[in-house]
């Protein structure tokens, strides 16, 4: 996508550098290896190595994020559609993010409802934008905000919302989930 977007030359360059980029930040911060928020790390070295080159590293990322999240979305698609798969994902999608999301793995959060009806949680702070922001480029991280957002659309017959991200600026990113089996 880099290469189609400015060439395959400049491409591995920065690919290339934002590599160098990656391991020079692990080895002035080697405990970032084992952060809660480390796959920001990758995000945040290409963004850097694209603003270094004079690219549009947000909207290069959130567009590689959107592509990767449609991607797995068509995935998740084929998978949801083996007969009760769809069921099988809604009935453990509570317990699922709720492990997925908890304080262990560095978020804070707010569970707003449970299913039957809706799954509903407001992540109030994400180790992934944490770290970002604390190495001086929140906006990285952005990327993979796009590819949950995109993902998450690919479920069959579960409906996925959410209008509002901390990386963006909002107070919360307010995940809403629904069964609809109306929803293809």
């Amino acid at each position: 996508m880099l290469s189609g977007s400015i060439g395959e030359d400049k491409a591995r360059k920065i690919w290339n550098d934002s590599g160098m980029e990656y391991c020079r930040i692990l080895a002035l911060r080697p405990e970032l290896k084992k952060h809660k928020g480390a796959m920001t790390i990758p995000a945040v070295a290409l963004y850097r190595t694209l603003k270094e080159y004079g690219e549009d590293a947000e909207s290069l990322l959130n567009r590689y994020g959107e592509s990767m999240g449609k991607r797995f979305a068509r995935i998740i698609h084929i998978l949801t559609g083996i007969p009760g798969a769809d069921r099988l994902v809604w009935r453990y999608a509570n317990g699922v993010m709720k492990k997925a999301s908890d304080e262990k793995h560095g978020y804070k959060r707010i569970l707003v409802s449970e299913p039957p009806k809706m799954y509903g949680v407001d992540i109030l702070s994400c180790p992934y934008h944490e770290l970002a922001r604390e190495l001086g480029n929140e906006k990285a991280v952005l990327c993979i905000c796009h590819m949950d957002k995109e993902y998450s659309q690919g479920f069959r017959h579960i409906r996925y919302d959410r209008n509002s991200a901390v990386s963006e600026g909002a107070r919360a990113c307010e995940y809403r989930l629904r069964f609809d089996p109306e929803k293809e």
